[in-house]
Parts: C-alpha cells; sequence; structure tokens
C-alpha cells in the first residue's frame, strides 16, 4: 500500500495492537494490524506517523554499508529486521549474547577468542531466539493448517529457507530466519506445513497458501529483497 510516497507492508494477523516498523539497510515499513483493520485506518496511523518514520528511514541512510563481518564492535547486525550494532565485551566470565534496550547485540567473550568462536557465539544466540518463537506459532497454525509438526528442527541452509519431510512430518528452518522481519519465519513455517497437505507447488498448494495466509506473496518479496 502506498501512503503518500511511502511503500507500507500491511501485515493483517490475529493481533490486538498496531505495530509500525521500518526495517534497514533501505528503510522499508511494514504496519502489522489486527485481521479487519480498514485501508481508512492503516492510512490514518501512517500519516500520524510520518514525521518518526522518515527520522528512521534517514538514520538507515546515513549508516555505513555492510562489510564482510569480522565480529568486532561497531559492527552492524540484523534480529528479526532490525539493524543492530555488534558491542564485543571481552572478560574472563561466562561467554554468552545479549540484546540491550538500546538495540545493540552486546557478545560476551573470554580475551582473545577468534572471530570464527564469535559467530559461532552469536548463531547459537539466532537459534536460540528462533526457538523461543516457533512454539507459539506452531501452537497457533496446526489447528488451521489441519496438520501437526511432530519434530521440527534449525539449521543452516545455503539454497533453502524451509523443507519439510512429508512422511514424518518433520520441518527444518534456516537459521537465517532470525536475521528476517518476523513475519517472514510465520511465512517459511506455514509454506513448509502446507507442503503436509500438498506436496507439490501446484495450483492446489498456492489455494491452501491463499486461504491461510492472504498476504504470503507480499512477505515473499519482503523476503527476497532482504
Amino acid at each position: 500500500m502506498m501512503v503518500a510516497d511511502i511503500a507500507v507492508l500491511v501485515w493483517r494477523k490475529p493481533v490486538k495492537n498496531l505495530n509500525l516498523t521500518v526495517y534497514g539497510p533501505d528503510g522499508r515499513v511494514r504496519l502489522s494490524v489486527p485481521l479487519f483493520t480498514s485501508d481508512k485506518r492503516v492510512r490514518q496511523v501512517v500519516m500520524a506517523r510520518m514525521g518518526w518514520i522518515r527520522k528512521q528511514q534517514a538514520r538507515f541512510r546515513k549508516l555505513p554499508a555492510p562489510v564482510e563481518l569480522q565480529m568486532v564492535s561497531g559492527e552492524r547486525h540484523s534480529l528479526f529486521g532490525r539493524a543492530c550494532f555488534l558491542e564485543v565485551i571481552e572478560g574472563s566470565g561466562l561467554q554468552h549474547v545479549s540484546l540491550g534496550s538500546d538495540d545493540r547485540i552486546r557478545l560476551h567473550v573470554r580475551r582473545g577468542v577468534t572471530s570464527v568462536k564469535r559467530l559461532q557465539l552469536l548463531h547459537e544466540w539466532y537459534r536460540l531466539q528462533l526457538k523461543a518463537r516457533i512454539p507459539d506459532l506452531l501452537e497457533y497454525w496446526q489447528p488451521r493448517v489441519q496438520k501437526r509438526v511432530i519434530e521440527w528442527y534449525i539449521k543452516k541452509m545455503k539454497t533453502r529457507w524451509g523443507t519439510c519431510n512429508i512422511t514424518k512430518n518433520r520441518i527444518w528452518l534456516n537459521l537465517e530466519l532470525a536475521k528476517k522481519p518476523e513475519e517472514c519465519l510465520e511465512y517459511i513455517l506455514v509454506h513448509e506445513m502446507v507442503h503436509l497437505l500438498e506436496r507439490c507447488h501446484n495450483e492446489q498448494f498456492y489455494a491452501h497458501m491463499d486461504r491461510l495466509l492472504p498476504h504470503w506473496r507480499n512477505v515473499d518479496q519482503l523476503l527476497k529483497q532482504e
């Protein structure tokens, strides 16, 4: 949807509140709203926050272009579509990762830890972020798809966002989804669950997707743009 000169991805879902987000690095705007929110109400919300939206977009334009990761303080990383800066804190305590209220990812490591190990710690933290969200999504979607996922796993995949074993009702999700906007995780999960109904990407498959997740094409484009 276009509001003034701003392209807004409107994501209607079973929530009570409206949530407006501006994603880096290109300043895309996403608004999640309750299912039956009118387009008029969407436009009102966006216009009321237009100053804030433009400020966030200007902030992203000023950020330096991404470079090859060195896992040092000041690098830009992503968490569910939000641009976050890495802060490496060296010490002698327990190695762990935390997220501050300032959207800084704080990587607590022992002195001398290599960049490879730092990246492994970050990936494990990403895995935990996904694991914290997937059960609620499954609880919501299993009765709607009318299929039960027996097992699910997270792993790094080079060419796919997700895959499934139809005979065992088993799903794998790409670890990289922890970096993408949250609706991308939901979309891929639903996509793989629909394969439990229909193996192939045929007319029946897309009919199920249109019925269950009417805005899935918008999210698919969002995922491809990331």
